[in-house]
């Protein structure tokens, strides 16, 4: 057992063992005596909890070992702020942003803001460094429907002489004006944000995903948008209904994120509406969370050229674990917005059940020199009907620019400043069963060629009948029936002691 986050009103911890998201028999969990729940969860959130206090706690049934029995003490807060005494209403009708706010900015150093029972409309919430926010079971905060009572975040903020500019907010890699977001912090250190509640936001009823590439004055909102923060954890919390990314920290270090619920719902399958995407980010950790939404479950990003020039930050020191990604195009994606690289990203103990990709690695030219993927490591991951296991794709044809002659040219063209490299990957312990497409889709550029990857100890079964699809999003599709592993202009690719049950066809070539 190991406490990774304890709070005056609960604790989150993770499980003896190292099963992926779930085990395979569910557990009883007691406190004082009592059953507080009943489930299989690798990652536990225990909330409700009361500052200052001893609780018994006692988990049964656990396969194949005894009962785990603990006192566990809640730390004491000397300021806890509840946002109905500033006026909030929480009735689901009234208009609670000013009170909100007015309750985080008055609130002392080291306090908790408390939101009970109720759904609490707002426009967005600016957070402050050193106050937590405490959602309680049956707690809601969501976005109004009147984008008019929504502020508008300048994506580049210029300087008096326009000799220098700071980012604010961003699209797609770009630094461009954006709706803000539901919860919104610039440069905030040391904020926790927790509970068995919910952030809604308001999506479907915005109308958000009507037009998902259209700009309305600003693009779309996301449920949390941290900018330039630190030390910032996220845990137990559901979110849902977001009008784009769910989660989106940008130039932030020092993230966690544990035992979440990120959902989107079927309605917004082609609107971006990703669950968790570090852009430029450093020391993130996301673990126990699932993830059953519209697009992307994980998405690590680094920006579009202009930031990787002006801008310059890698993602980097990305943990993954013990997550269910459900649904979605791609369980844990790298890009492709991704011109600043990304280097040392584990992902580990996790299950991947229906999304499209496992693993997606996808860039391109234009994509730039300081594009640099490296130091990926997949291990003991489970997969259950994904259609493609592990991609890489260096002819991602998405935007405007995708389908140039430049990106799509398999002939070899001359290393620019503008070429991206991938590289440095080790897929060990891979156990997938069902898959409809393909197990290994490798597409490197002829100037630039995927290098060194390793898949071992892994298992690979497909189905009997497999549609013919392409595995990746490029022109000039690759539609071979029953593929099973495909490499073009890769080196150093090294397949040991992996098994192969169905029929597959094998493919490798030059450019």
């Amino acid at each position: 057992m190991k406490m990774l986050m304890q709070t005056p009103f609960g604790f989150v911890m993770k499980m003896p063992g190292n099963s992926a998201y779930q085990r395979q028999t569910p557990y009883k969990l007691f406190i004082n005596g009592k059953l507080h729940s009943c489930d299989s969860v690798n990652v536990v959130s225990v909330f409700g909890l009361s500052p200052a206090s001893h609780y018994d706690i006692e988990i049964t049934e656990l396969s194949g070992q005894d009962a785990l029995r603990f006192t566990h003490g809640t730390p004491n807060v000397e300021y806890v702020v509840n946002v109905r005494d500033y006026g909030a209403t929480g009735d689901g009708v009234s208009e609670d942003t000013a009170a909100v706010n007015a309750a985080i900015y008055s609130a002392p150093p080291g306090a908790v803001l408390r939101f009970t029972k109720g759904v609490y409309i707002v426009g967005s919430i600016f957070l402050k460094s050193n106050v937590d926010l405490y959602l309680e079971a049956g707690a809601e905060i969501r976005q109004t429907s009147d984008r008019g009572k929504i502020a508008l975040i300048k994506g580049l903020q210029k300087n008096y002489d326009h000799g220098d500019a700071i980012v604010n907010a961003s699209w797609e890699g770009n630094p461009l004006d954006c709706h803000a977001s539901l919860i919104y912090g610039r440069d905030v250190k040391n904020v926790r944000i927790y509970g068995a509640g919910v952030l809604d936001g308001g999506g479907e009823q915005g109308g958000w995903w009507n037009f998902p590439k259209r700009k309305n004055i600003a693009w779309r909102p996301r449920n949390l948008f941290l900018a330039y923060c630190e030390n910032i954890t996220v845990a137990g919390i559901t979110s849902r209904n977001s009008a784009a990314w769910n989660f989106h920290p940008f130039y932030s270090d020092n993230l966690k994120f544990y035992g979440l619920n990120i959902e989107s719902f079927p309605k917004s399958t082609d609107s971006n509406t990703d669950g968790l995407n570090p852009e430029s980010c450093e020391n993130v950790e996301i673990i126990g969370c699932r993830f059953h939404v519209g697009d992307d479950c994980i998405a690590i990003k680094s920006g579009k050229f202009y930031m990787s020039r002006r801008h310059y930050k890698p993602s980097a020191d990305i943990r993954i674990c013990h997550c269910l990604m459900e649904q979605g195009h791609g369980g844990v994606v790298i890009g492709s917005e991704i011109s600043c690289g990304v280097r040392d990203v584990s992902v580990e103990h996790c299950l991947f059940r229906k999304t499209d990709r496992g693993l997606r690695i996808k860039s391109r030219r234009g994509r730039g020199d300081k594009s640099i993927i490296s130091g990926i490591s997949f291990k003991n991951v489970e997969m259950e009907d994904v259609a493609h296991c592990f991609t890489i794709n260096m002819f991602y044809n998405r935007d405007p620019d995708g389908h140039s002659d430049y990106v799509r040219s398999k002939k070899p063209l001359p290393v620019s400043h503008e070429t991206p490299v991938v590289g440095n990957i080790i897929i060990s312990g891979v156990f997938a069963k069902r898959i409809s497409g393909s197990a290994i889709f490798i597409c490197g550029l002829p100037e630039s060629k995927v290098q060194g990857v390793v898949v071992e100890k892994s298992e690979f079964s497909f189905l009997d009948n497999r549609a013919t699809a392409c595995p990746e999003m490029m022109d000039d599709e690759v539609l071979i029936p029953n593929l099973g592993i495909y490499m073009l202009n890769a080196e150093d690719v090294f397949l040991d002691e992996n098994i192969f049950e169905g029929t597959y066809v094998e493919v490798r070539k030059e450019g």
